[in-house]
């Protein structure tokens, strides 16, 4: 196999592995990602979306919802590892994103960081958004 720039054969000789480097954004609003929302630091895609990102990249790549099919297969070592699962992402893995990025959950939730990723605890008469950042 051959891969096309930006990717690198994986171990098993048999697929491409994305290895594009780009900004990991937690906020999206109407396809446009929020600069304030990133961490500044350059990572792939997976380890990106497999640690609570929303979208990745110049182009405002969209992440997969968690739970479906494409997230499964971007991440299916689970949040907190990156395609190959070897390794911590390098995105969120071993940072607290509550204290990171404040504005996780929303006014009304209290952001409360896991192992590599993070939940939101809404307040009483309130639910999380389709996005899971909001209260």
């Amino acid at each position: 196999c051959t891969c096309p720039s930006g990717y690198a054969l994986r171990e098993d000789r048999r697929m491409c592995r994305d290895t594009r480097q780009g900004f990991c954004f937690t906020e999206v609003l109407q396809t446009m990602c929020q600069m304030s929302s990133t961490n500044r630091n350059l990572v792939t895609k997976s380890e990106c979306c497999c640690n609570s990102g929303r979208s990745w990249g110049p182009q405002c790549e969209l992440c997969p919802l968690p739970g479906t099919a494409h997230y499964k297969k971007m991440c299916p070592h689970g949040p907190g590892y990156s395609t190959d699962g070897r390794e911590p992402s390098r995105c969120f893995a071993d940072n607290n994103e509550c204290t990171a990025q404040p504005s996780l959950c929303g006014a009304k939730g209290q952001c409360l960081n896991t192992p590599g990723s993070y939940n939101c605890e809404c307040q009483k008469g309130f639910s999380l958004d389709s996005s899971g950042v909001n209260c």
